[in-house]
């Protein structure tokens, strides 16, 4: 359903829920062949249930992970701050017969800041390289 989804689950053994990943960027292109292009940049982690002095889990495999939609149709995007925590990135199948070639629905619910549904012709992981969170994320 993701295309290059391998270079990710290369890094996390499986696809992550992004659950608490932090939108980093966010941009849409209007110009193209497959415009709208929206291109999404993520600092995904993993938290394990290992635990530090203070009580708090231990994260690790931080990541940034860049996805790229195309010929998207934005039907919500709200609450985009200094901070965007969402819960998960849900992707479903839709049918491109009935929205206009889109074959995918994508929700990103917010935990804190953005969140945003969208549908989409195309999902694809266009980046994954290693993240170094700031203190101040």
């Amino acid at each position: 359903m993701i295309e290059n989804s391998a270079a990710v689950e290369e890094i996390f053994g499986d696809w992550p829920s992004f659950h608490d990943a932090q939108v980093l960027r966010l941009s849409i292109d209007s110009s193209g062949p497959d415009a709208p292009v929206l291109d999404l940049a993520l600092h995904v982690f993993e938290r394990t249930s290992d635990v530090d002095s203070s009580g708090a889990h231990i994260l690790k495999n931080h990541t940034r992970v860049t996805l790229r939609f195309t010929a998207v149709l934005l039907q919500r995007l709200q609450w985009f701050g200094r901070q965007n925590v969402i819960e998960d990135l849900s992707v479903s199948p839709l049918d491109s017969s009935t929205h206009e070639g889109r074959t995918l629905r994508v929700d990103l619910p917010s935990a804190v800041g953005m969140e945003a549904t969208f549908e989409c012709r195309r999902a694809i992981v266009t980046d994954v390289a290693a993240y170094k969170p700031s203190s101040s994320a």
